[in-house]
């Protein structure tokens, strides 16, 4: 089984690399496609917060699990209010 920081650390890594390549290609294909990798760019912290969630859950270490869920919910407050 893959460990959780394996897990975490690739979904990271992914997310940096495929914004990147949005952003560098939205140079020559357009403003949509860099807003595109902006956004990956912001969606990225999400995903691996999300990936931890699952996996405390699927652990049933629900004290991490609820300190994750806090997490998510502030991130989206906080997207939710331009904070």
């Amino acid at each position: 089984m893959v460990s959780a920081e394996t897990t975490i650390s690739w979904v990271l890594r992914v997310g940096i690399l495929l914004s990147a390549i949005l952003l560098v290609s939205g140079l020559f294909l357009g403003e949509n496609v860099l807003w595109l990798g902006v956004l990956m760019l912001i969606l990225t912290p999400f995903l691996r917060v999300s990936f931890a969630a699952l996996y405390f859950l699927l652990h049933k270490d629900m004290r991490f699990f609820v300190i994750t869920m806090y997490v998510i919910l502030m991130l989206v407050i906080g997207s939710l209010l331009k904070i």
